[in-house]
Parts: structure tokens; sequence; C-alpha cells
């Protein structure tokens, strides 16, 4: 597919700004609301998508309107401590914005590939207070600290996909990403039974 390169660079050009605006509004937000619901967050970070990962999005995916079929321009990554505070976010989430896409990577995902696990949604804002913004798309991820960190780790080993991996390696890649996927279960156990137990000092009390 031949694609006007050109016109897209300009329009690119032309709405940088407002992405950028739009970015810092939406990390603004998740913010203060991530706060009220008193959550205990990592990082919570954001991007705006590079004009050549832009341009090569469209080539792979042969997209004919570009700035309402790619829906990541801005993504945000909130990195969580535990697990089961990615459900509790991405409910939160789906309540205050208007998610039109959902994929949970965190249960459909081959243990294998386990870095990649996330929680991945397409939103656009649920309200009219901001209309400049309303109409642009965005995708936050939500994900533990162990997940990101095998990511970002499987990232620069530069292996995408099972198949990458040299067979000589398969076993150490699947161990070492079980022990993050171990280290994330049982961070959580160590919560659940932390909090018994300081329900039970309360009860005796």
């Amino acid at each position: 597919m031949v694609i006007d390169k050109e016109a897209i660079i300009e329009e690119y050009d032309r709405r940088i700004p407002l992405y950028r605006e739009f970015a810092k509004y939406l990390d603004k937000s998740l913010r203060r609301l991530i706060k009220h619901n008193k959550i205990k967050i990592h990082s919570l970070t954001f991007r705006i998508k590079t004009l050549d990962s832009f341009l090569g999005k469209i080539q792979r995916k042969q997209f004919t309107n570009p700035f309402d079929q790619v829906h990541d321009i801005i993504g945000l990554r909130i990195v969580c401590l535990f697990l089961s505070d990615i459900n509790v976010i991405g409910n939160i989430l789906k309540k205050e914005f208007d998610v039109f896409e959902e994929d949970n990577k965190i249960f459909d995902t081959e243990f294998s590939l386990f870095g990649y696990m996330s929680l991945h949604l397409k939103a656009r804002l649920d309200s009219t207070d901001k209309k400049e913004f309303s109409d642009i798309p965005f995708e936050i991820q939500v994900r533990t600290i162990a997940q990101d960190a095998w990511a970002s780790i499987s990232h620069h080993l530069d292996y995408k996909k099972k198949a990458d991996i040299p067979e000589e390696l398969k076993r150490d890649f699947h161990a070492l990403s079980g022990l993050f996927y171990v280290a994330d279960t049982h961070f959580l156990l160590i919560r659940k039974e932390l909090s018994k137990r300081f329900a039970r000092e309360l009860d005796r009390k």
C-alpha cells in the first residue's frame, strides 16, 4: 500500500502539541484517580508514539485513516505492586473512561511469555469537560513491577515470541520467567497473610 507520507507527517506535526497537552492531562487525571482510591503504585509514565513508530505501524497494518485507526498514539503505563491491584485498577479505569477495547494479556498469554503480560485498555474520555480531547483515543497498560521488569529485560534480549528463542536457551528462558512469576504470586500471598495477621491483632484489642 502506498501512503501519502508527506501529508501524514504534516498532520502529525500539526497534532503533536495537542497530543502532548492531552498526555499531561491524562497523567494528572490518573494520578488523582489512583490517589482518591488509595492505591499505592510503583510508577505512572506516559509516552507519545514517535513519528517513525507511527509510520511503521501504518505500513504494517495497512491503515487508510491512520489518525483514527491508530489508538495508541498516546500511551500510559501504570506499574502496580501486586497482581490483585491490576483488576482493581482496571475496574476503576473502566468506570472513569469510555473503554472500547480490552486485552487482558495476563490470563490469555502463554506462561513462557510472562514478560509481556499486562492489561491493555484502549479508551476515550467519557466526559464532555475537555471537548478538545474527546475524539483522541489512548491506551493504558497496567502491570506489576515483576512483569514490567521482565518485559524490559526480554525486550533488550530482543525475543518477541517463543519461536525467536534459540532451542538451547528455551529452558533457561522459561526458568527465568518462572522466577518472576513466582515472585509476583508470593508477594501477593505475603500481602494477604500480613493483612490477616493485622486483622487478628485488631480483633484482640
